[in-house]
């Protein structure tokens, strides 16, 4: 996640809306003139179609909607070029709002949507806000059949909004409680990886599941991490489609198919070439892999396959 959490968060409105697993929104409903601008982008590569189908591992879906205006996630899925193989996507609720019983939507979410999965922590910018309750509130809100990990939590020393201090503390009181109820972790790491990985070697099995997410650290930073955790998968976002992005192209040139994660981040971030500043979501996806497929040379249907797989072991969905 790119974007500051306030302790308040963003507006929420009230996800409903259903869908079955792998299935599309009726076509009665996906007019063009229903569609926003951002669908004369391409979702799916050009002459190449891929049965296999796929999860988003990661994306604030709250988010999603409240950036494109949307009220339900069922308009999300009607609305945008959402490829017919999607089969669900990971929520990351990683803002102390966001766990509230009175407030939050995580539960509306989950619920009424059966391709929707859950994830709970707190971001590091949050640190200054863990507490004792807010705590309490993460443990409630795992022992919901639909939170598949725990999560996004870490450091992040690109804009320090809870001082280094904190972050290392709320980060390492989160990984003993993953490590507790044996949930995999998604770990948010930027400009920080050697005290994220010298804290996770400190306080995390070497083979307990690990999502690290949005990877934007070099090649020698994946090698460690991956030799370090066998069960560790780094996920890939638009972010390495950027021309800026070199040192993560060649991190994910040392990434093996059987060691990636696919993942959005949306509403943050979309892939080239989605115009800056529209909304990232699950749609996207087929961008990513096709990038993905291009760095290792292997077909689009190789990676799909490979990161369906990776998502079975990491998360069981």
């Amino acid at each position: 996640m790119e974007r500051a959490r306030g302790r308040g968060g963003g507006g929420r409105g009230r996800g409903g809306g259903n869908r079955g697993r792998g299935g599309h929104a009726s076509s009665s409903n996906q007019t063009n003139n229903q569609k926003t601008s951002s669908d004369s982008i391409e979702t799916v590569p050009e002459n190449e179609s891929c049965p296999v189908g796929y999860v988003d591992t990661h994306c604030h879906v709250e988010y999603i909607m409240q950036k494109l205006k949307y009220s339900t996630f069922k308009q999300l899925l009607d609305r945008q070029s959402i490829p017919k193989n999607f089969e669900g996507c990971i929520s990351i609720f990683c803002d102390p709002a966001a766990l509230s019983p009175s407030f939050g939507l995580w539960r509306d979410l989950v619920e009424q949507n059966p391709t929707v999965y859950a994830a709970f922590g707190i971001h590091p910018h949050n640190a200054k806000y863990y507490t004792d309750s807010v705590e309490e509130r993460l443990l409630e809100c795992m022992k919901h059949e639909k939170a598949v990990a725990w999560g996004e939590c870490g450091l992040d020393y690109a804009k320090n909004n809870s001082e280094p201090e904190i972050q290392r503390t709320c980060f390492k009181r989160q990984l003993v409680m993953a490590v507790q109820l044996k949930k995999p972790i998604v770990v948010h790491s930027r400009d920080a990886s050697e005290d994220t990985f010298n804290i996770m070697k400190e306080l995390v099995p070497e083979d307990h599941p690990v999502h690290l997410h949005c990877f934007t650290d070099g090649p020698e930073d994946a090698k460690r991490f991956l030799e370090a955790f066998p069960n560790l998968y780094i996920g890939y976002t638009g972010v390495f489609t950027y021309n800026s992005a070199k040192q993560v192209v060649e991190a994910a040139k040392v990434t093996p198919l059987n060691r990636i994660l696919l993942e959005t981040d949306g509403p943050y971030m979309p892939p080239e070439p989605v115009p800056r500043g529209k909304a990232c979501h699950p749609g996207h996806i087929s961008l990513i892999g096709k990038k993905l497929a291009d760095i290792h040379g292997v077909s689009y249907d190789d990676v799909m396959k490979a990161a369906r797989e990776n998502t079975r072991k990491v998360y069981g969905v």
